[in-house]
C-alpha cells in the first residue's frame, strides 16, 4: 500500500526538526563562554621519581592545583605514572554554578581509575575502568573508552637516536591557511598520539556528554613541537539528539627559553621553558592540492605557519608555562660520550590559556583529552 504524506505530516516532521535545534541551542553545552570568562588557567607539579637518582619508587607523581575551566569546573588531584605501564588518576571537581558563579560545589566528581599502557605502547582507559564519577546530588557514572595509540619513544635519551633516524626516513607535510594564502612546513619522520576511537566520559555536568575522538596529535622531534594533519582531531558528541562533529588543527610549538611571567595571583614566577598553544576549532580545511612545500621559504613559512597573531578566530591560544630542574637526575652518556640527565626530575607547569569563541562542551572536551595525554604531553 502507498502511503501519502500530507502537508500536515511534513509541517508536523519540520516542526519537530526546527524542535530538536532549538533545544540543541538552548543547551548550556553549547553556550559560548564569555570572553572574560573563557580561560583556563592552573598549576601542577611533576616529580618525576622514575628519573630521580634519589627515588625508589619509579613513579612520577602529578599534582593539579586549581586548574580552573572557564567559569565551569576547577580539577584539582593527583596522577600517578608508572612509565611504559599506567596511570592512576584521583582528580576531583569543584563544579560552578552557571547561573552564580559565586556558587561553587566543591568535590562532586572524582575522574579515578587507572590508564593502562599495553606491550605496543596503546593506552587503553577501558581496562583500568577510567572514569568520571558523579558523587554528589544524581550520582553517575561515565566511562572513558576506546584507545590512544602512544609514542614510539617515551624515554628522554632514546630521542637523540630517534632524530636521527628520522633524518634518513620519511617526511610530512603540514599546511594551513593564513590570510587566504596557503603556508606549509615539513617535519622529519613525525611521531604520532593516534586516538582510536578514544572515548570522553560525559560529565561532570549532566549537560556534557559523551565525546568520540579521532585523529592524530604528531611530535615533531626536532623541534618538540605538537602538530595536527590535514585531517585534525575530530570531537564528535550529541546534544538534544542532534550530532555534532569538532575539527580541531593547529599546533603546540615548544620555546625553550629562560625568563619570568606573571600568574593569575599576580606573582612573578620563572620558567625554561613553554608551549604556545594555536589551535583552532573548526577552520577553513586545506585542500590536499594546494600543500606544498617551498624549501626555498622555510623559515618565512614556518613563522607564517606558527603564527598565533589572529586570535579571533574559535580556538584555543597562550602558553603553558614550565620551570625545570634536575636535581638528583640519572644520567646516561651522550653522543659525546660524556654523563647527562635523562631529563628534569620536577617539573613546575602553569596553564595560561585563553579560549576564544568556543562553547562550554568544546573546552571541556579538550580539558578531558590533555588529562588523557598527560603523559606524552609532559615527556619533553
Amino acid at each position: 500500500m502507498t502511503r501519502r504524506i500530507v502537508p500536515a505530516t511534513l509541517a508536523c516532521a519540520a516542526s519537530l526538526l526546527a524542535a530538536g535545534a532549538a533545544l540543541a541551542q538552548q543547551s548550556p553545552a553549547l553556550k559560548e563562554i564569555p570572553a572574560d570568562k573563557a580561560r583556563l588557567t592552573g598549576s601542577m607539579t611533576v616529580d618525576y621519581n622514575s628519573r630521580s637518582a634519589r627515588s625508589t619508587s619509579g613513579t612520577d607523581l602529578y599534582e593539579i592545583s586549581e586548574l580552573a575551566v572557564a567559569d565551569l569546573m576547577i580539577l584539582k588531584g593527583s596522577v600517578q605514572r608508572t612509565p611504559g605501564k599506567s596511570l592512576v588518576y584521583s582528580v576531583k571537581f569543584d563544579v560552578v554554578n552557571p547561573s552564580n558563579p559565586s556558587q561553587i560545589a566543591r568535590e562532586v566528581a572524582i575522574l579515578r581509575g587507572e590508564l593502562q599502557i599495553d606491550n605496543n605502547g596503546r593506552y587503553i582507559p577501558d581496562a583500568g575502568r577510567l572514569r568520571i564519577d558523579v558523587v554528589k546530588g544524581n550520582q553517575t557514572s561515565s566511562a572513558f573508552g576506546g584507545s590512544i595509540q602512544g609514542r614510539n619513544v617515551t624515554r628522554w635519551w632514546e630521542v637523540g637516536e630517534q632524530f636521527r633516524k628520522a633524518q634518513k626516513e620519511a617526511t610530512k607535510v603540514y599546511s594551513r591557511v593564513v590570510d587566504g594564502k596557503t603556508v606549509s612546513i615539513q617535519v622529519k619522520n613525525p611521531d604520532p598520539l593516534r586516538f582510536e576511537r578514544t572515548q570522553l566520559a560525559s560529565g561532570p555536568f549532566a549537560f556534557l556528554p559523551e565525546t568520540r575522538v579521532s585523529g592524530n596529535l604528531d611530535y615533531d622531534y626536532e623541534l618538540g613541537n605538537w602538530l595536527t594533519d590535514a585531517n585534525g582531531v575530530s570531537f564528535t558528541y550529541t546534544v538534544a539528539d542532534r550530532s555534532f562533529t569538532d575539527r580541531v588543527s593547529g599546533s603546540i610549538r615548544f620555546v625553550e627559553e629562560e625568563g619570568n611571567f606573571t600568574d593569575k595571583g599576580g606573582k612573578k614566577k620563572p620558567y625554561t621553558g613553554y608551549y604556545e598553544y594555536n589551535l583552532r576549532w573548526n577552520e577553513q580545511a586545506v585542500n590536499s592540492d594546494q600543500s606544498f612545500f617551498d624549501s626555498s621559504a622555510a623559515q618565512a613559512q614556518s613563522d607564517a605557519f606558527f603564527s598565533s597573531a589572529d586570535q579571533s578566530k574559535p580556538g584555543l591560544y597562550g602558553r603553558v608555562y614550565y620551570n625545570d630542574s634536575e636535581d638528583a637526575c640519572k644520567r646516561v652518556k651522550g653522543d659525546d660520550g660524556k654523563d647527562k640527565c635523562v631529563g628534569p626530575t620536577r617539573s613546575e607547569v602553569t596553564w595560561d590559556l585563553k579560549a576564544e569563541k568556543l562553547t562550554n562542551v568544546q573546552l571541556s572536551n579538550w580539558v578531558k583529552l590533555e588529562m588523557l595525554i598527560l603523559g606524552p604531553l609532559t615527556d619533553e
